[in-house]
Order: C-alpha cells, then structure tokens, then sequence
C-alpha cells in the first residue's frame, strides 16, 4: 500500500478541517466540504487505508480520524501552502519594530510579545548566549557614597546593570579612573573568560586605587559570574486556554507547569535546527512533557553566526501555515535590524 494522490488530497482536506474545527474528521464532512470527487464510501475507504499506514487515528469516541504525527509531519513537509502575512499588517509591523528597537534585549522581548499577538499561540524567545558574546564596555555609575551601578554592554547589544554595595564612601574622580582601566582592560574579553584570577593582574595595574579596587572588583567578578547564560522571554502562556485541547484541567496544568521549567524550554528549543524554520512535532519532541505539542523555531544572527532562537509552542493541531509565515517575517525583520545595528 502507498501513498497515492488520492490519498494525499484526502490526508490534506482532514488536517485542514481539523486544524480549523478541532473535531474528528469523518468521510460524510469531507464529501460535503470539500470537491475530491469521489463517494463517502471510496473517502471511507482511504481513510482506513490512511490510518494503517499511520498517517490518521482513530479516537475512542468518534467515527471520525484526527491527523497522527506522522501525518502532520507530511503536511508541513510537502502539502502546506505558507500564508503570508497580509501587506498593511506587514508595514505596521515593521514600523513598530523601528520604534521599539533599542538594545537588542529590547527587541527580542518585543518580538516575543508580537508573535503569541499574530499567531494566538506561546511564544518563547532564546537571548544570545551571553558568555559568549564580548564586553564592548563597562561602565561604574555611582548612586551615592555607597552604591554603584555597575552597566555592561555586549558586542550583541546585551546590557546587563546591577547594583553593587560598597562598605567605603567612593572618590568620584578616583571611580571614574578605575571604570576607563577596567573598560580598557576587559574590552574585547567573552564573558566566561574573565576569571578571578584577573584581579591580580588589575590590582597590579591599579594599585593606587587599591582600597577601591578592594572594594569593587570582587563584587563585580560575582556579578558577571551570576549572569544567567541564556536568557528566555516567554508571552501568551495563557493562550492555550483557547483550544479545546486544552479544556482538560490536567493536560493544561502540565502544559503551564511545563513552561516555568525554563531549562526545560531552552533545551527544548535550543534542540532544533539551526537552518530557516524547524518544526518539531509532538513525539518528535525529546522531553516527555512536549510529546503532545508543536514547536516552530526560526533563528536570528548576528555578523552571520546563529546567536538566538525565536519559537512557537502550542498544540500539534497548530495552524502551522499561519505560524509560519509569521516566523518567517520577524525572523526577517530581526535580522534585518541587527545586521545594520552590530555590521
């Protein structure tokens, strides 16, 4: 038994419908909504061939079939037709990303805000892996005789500000002279190469400022030792509770519980291609509590190397069409903008 045209049209008009109805498809629907020309008893027929090749299933409830995910994996491979994002809603889009991008933080976090709006679903957004990205520059900015904010800026557009408690009241001029020292010194650096062991080399460099140097230097190694490597922005976690799939209490507290493992998410989407879009369908996924959804994931780079990851996580009865003609053009639009930003 093989997959015919016959079958594949069939195949196609089931997923369609139940990704837009979310109910079981049987051969009556399909005869009345859609022209194969053929009789419900010939659809009835292929359908059963359908299911014993593994690309339907039957559940317990119903006389009709709901697309397994080997079948939604022959859609999204070769039967789904992208639908692109519509003209005006493009245009304003883009003109919202011009307006929102500052740092690139702040861009990404928008990115994960607009595309749980354009495709209902939770979006999850990978930073960079700041530990590998270089010190551009670090900046002590004092607050009082006491506190400093410590700003430290990425050749990716990372800033990362925390505040720094120091026991002696501070010399303005003198803390100033140490941030164009350290700033010289660690720029160029990566993050996981800055180690404790460099504090001798700047106690050397800055011993006339060695009570300050005492007092700031350590603090700032345990600062940039805690700084979190990946960071994920998540939005509409809510949104699941628009899919009946999702009515079952149970089945939608995994689903929430599953997004507040965040190590869980990024290797989740971390796992996936780093070429266009990858989609990762239900068992496909390798943890045990994404076996019942659907990840779409495109990537974003900086001076050509993938640094990041944008994605989709819902049910695999995802409108993965929609889903990704939507990835398709922020992924874009995100390139776009750090290309001219960090050339």
């Amino acid at each position: 038994m093989y997959l015919n045209d016959r079958k594949t049209k069939i195949l196609q008009a089931i997923i369609q419908d139940y990704i837009y109805t979310a109910e079981p498809v049987g051969s009556r629907t399909l005869s009345k909504k859609y022209s194969l020309g053929v009789s419900p008893a010939t659809i009835r027929n292929e359908m059963s061939d359908l299911e014993e090749l593994g690309y339907l299933v039957q559940p317990h409830t119903s006389a009709g079939r709901i697309p397994s995910d080997k079948g939604y994996r022959l859609y999204v491979d070769n039967l789904m037709e992208i639908k692109a994002i519509a003209d005006l809603q493009r245009k304003n889009i883009k003109n919202n990303f011009l307006k929102q991008f500052g740092e690139a933080e702040q861009l990404l976090q928008y990115s994960s805000k607009i595309i749980s709006q354009l495709t209902h679903y939770t979006s999850a957004v990978l930073t960079p892996q700041i530990k590998e990205n270089k010190i551009k520059h670090i900046q002590l900015v004092p607050i009082d005789t006491e506190k400093i904010i410590v700003v430290m800026i990425t050749d990716t557009g990372i800033v990362k500000n925390h505040l720094i408690n120091v026991s002696e009241g501070i010399d303005y001029e003198q803390l100033q002279k140490v941030t164009n020292l350290l700033s010289k010194k660690l720029q160029g650096m990566t993050i996981k190469d800055v180690e404790a062991t460099l504090l001798r080399d700047l106690k050397k460099e800055l011993y006339e400022f060695n009570s300050l140097i005492e007092s700031v230097v350590p603090k700032l190694f345990n600062v940039i030792e805690g700084i979190e490597d990946v960071e994920l922005f998540l939005s509409g976690t809510t949104n699941i509770f628009n899919f009946p799939e999702y009515n079952d209490v149970f089945k939608a507290k995994s689903f929430l519980t599953m997004l507040e493992e965040k190590e869980v998410i990024r290797n989740l989407i971390s796992s996936t291609g780093d070429q266009g879009i990858s989609i990762s369908i239900g068992s496909e996924n390798l943890y045990q509590e994404a076996k019942e959804c659907s990840l779409v994931t495109a990537t974003y780079k900086i001076n050509g190397n993938v640094v990041g990851k944008l994605s989709v996580i819902g049910p695999t009865r995802m409108d993965y069409s929609n889903v990704v003609g939507v990835m398709n053009q922020i992924s874009q639009y995100i390139n776009e903008l750090l290309r001219t930003r960090y050339r």
